[in-house]
This record gives C-alpha cells, structure tokens and sequence, in this order.
C-alpha cells in the first residue's frame, strides 16, 4: 500500500501547490511589472500595470479626505484596505494648508469641494475600479451611465448647466474626482512651462501598449522642471513598450510624498518609496488587484 500511498500524496501536493500560491499571492506579477530602467542616462522606475489584459482586475480607488464622519484618509485607507490585494497607493491631488484638495473634487459620489480651477486636467475614478481623464480646456468631457446622452460633451468650465449635470452624475454614479495639471493628452505635450524648480518626479500615464491598456507609475530621481520631467517621460515611456500615452498627470513627490509599492507576495518594495508616512496622506490614490 504504501507503494501507491505516497505517488499519490506526490501527486496531491503537487496539483495542489499552485492552487494555494494564487490564492496566497498579492497579485499576478505577469501583469504587473516593477523594473527599473535605463534611458539615454536617465534611470526611471517602473510600475507597468497590464489593466485590460488581465481582465481589468487591476483597480483604481481614490481617498479625496475626510468622510463625513470625520474619518482620516489614513484610517479610511486601513479599513477598506483590509483583505484587499495592494499594488501602491500614492499622494494624489493637490492640497491646501487645511488639508483640502484644490479645485474640483468629489469622494464616492459627495462634493468635497466645488471650485474649479486652472488645472486643465480632470480624472474621474469610476466606482468600478476604471479611471479616465478629460482636458477641460477642449470642452469634450463624455459620460457613462446615468442616462446621459451617448456622445453628449460637457464643458463644465463655462456651462453652468452642464456643470449641474455632471455633478449630478457624479453623485447618482458614487464617481470620485479630482483636479490635477494634465501634462499629456492624447500623446502630446500640453503643459507649459510654469513649474521651474528641479525635483524628483513622479508621474502617472495611461495609454495603449498596441491594442492593449496599461497603466504606469514612473519615478524620475533626476531632479528636473515640472516640464522637462514630462517631456523626458513621454520620450521614455514611447520608447518603452512602444506606450502610447492617452493622458499623463503629476503625482507630485514634494509635500505629500507619500508612496508605497507591494511586491506580488505582499512585502513591500522599495524600487519607488516616498518620503512621508501614510499617517501624512490627505488623500491617497491606490491601485489593486481583485
């Protein structure tokens, strides 16, 4: 008996084992990829996440502030953060000294703040998980759901009455908005030259490797204007995976560095790591894997 007892306990454990690693693992690193890169003598780091070929699994949630409760960022991140499979989560938009994102910004459907600004850029995280960015100066932001009209373009900057409808939608579709400088659209440059101080740089990008989705985080360490920051990524990222970028915004790395990454079993990983500790997040965007 023990001839054929042990093949078979062979042959359980080992149809077995991948079963427990993937439901044990963070996420699956053929997806998402951590790399560092060099670039014309630039060093960028990478998290390059493959969305739509994985069956959009990998999520977008964004945390604009306090709920209405008066819960934290951070303790509202902890709570939800419980048995989810985290890839990074970073400082998102903006901020003023009282802890308010600037300019337009809604959390989950509730307005947080009502003022537009400057910011040409408009990123709308939807409740399942997608995430899209309008430039505001072109007037061509497009809704789904709620019963707008299919191919309706709303200029929210100069139409009260489109601006109604669109927070309205926000509110009925639990959206979360956010207000940010637009950098890249539709794979050209769009920001000017306004931000001039050197710094580090951290940037995120959505586009198309061919016909797929992908999404990244990049992290310039080579101090740099806001400008030539961008300018140097586009080159990289369309020379990287020949990347296509739909749009690009500013994950500024400056007050509210905040930035953590997680390996695909769960540790963290210091490839991109910010300065600041969670506790110091007065809103945060995160990415998972479901």
């Amino acid at each position: 008996m023990k001839k054929f007892i042990l093949p078979s306990l062979a042959l359980w454990i080992t149809c077995s084992f991948p079963m427990i690693v993937l439901q044990w693992s963070n996420y699956d690193p053929q997806y998402v990829i951590r790399t560092s890169v060099l670039h014309k003598d630039e060093m960028y780091k990478v998290v390059y996440m493959r969305r739509s070929a994985c069956g959009n699994k990998i999520k977008v949630k964004y945390f604009a502030s306090k709920d209405e409760y008066g819960t934290s960022v951070p303790d509202r991140y902890a709570t939800w953060s419980v048995g989810k499979h985290i890839i990074c989560l970073s400082s998102g938009a903006y901020k003023d000294n009282s802890q308010t994102p600037v300019g337009l910004n809604i959390d989950n459907g509730k307005i947080v703040n009502r003022a537009l600004k400057d910011f040409d850029g408009l990123v709308i995280v939807y409740a399942t998980g997608g995430v899209v960015a309008s430039n505001l100066d072109n007037a061509d932001l497009t809704l789904q759901g709620s019963n707008i009209p299919e191919g309706k373009k709303f200029d929210i900057r100069n139409s009260a009455f489109d601006r109604k409808m669109f927070l309205d939608w926000a509110e009925k579709e639990y959206a979360t908005v956010f207000q940010t400088h637009l950098l890249v659209y539709k794979d050209k440059l769009v920001i000017n030259d306004v931000v001039k101080t050197p710094r580090e740089r951290r940037f995120l990008a959505v586009g198309n490797e061919g016909n797929e989705i992908v999404h990244a985080i990049v992290h310039a360490p080579s101090p740099t204007s806001l400008f030539e920051g961008t300018r140097r990524t586009l080159e990289f990222l369309n020379s990287y995976k020949n990347m296509k970028v739909t749009f690009m915004i500013n994950l500024d790395p400056g007050d509210q560095d905040v930035f953590f990454l997680y390996d695909e079993n769960g540790e963290i990983d210091n490839t991109i790591q910010g300065t600041r500790t969670l506790n110091d997040a007065a809103n945060l965007l995160v990415y998972y894997y479901e």
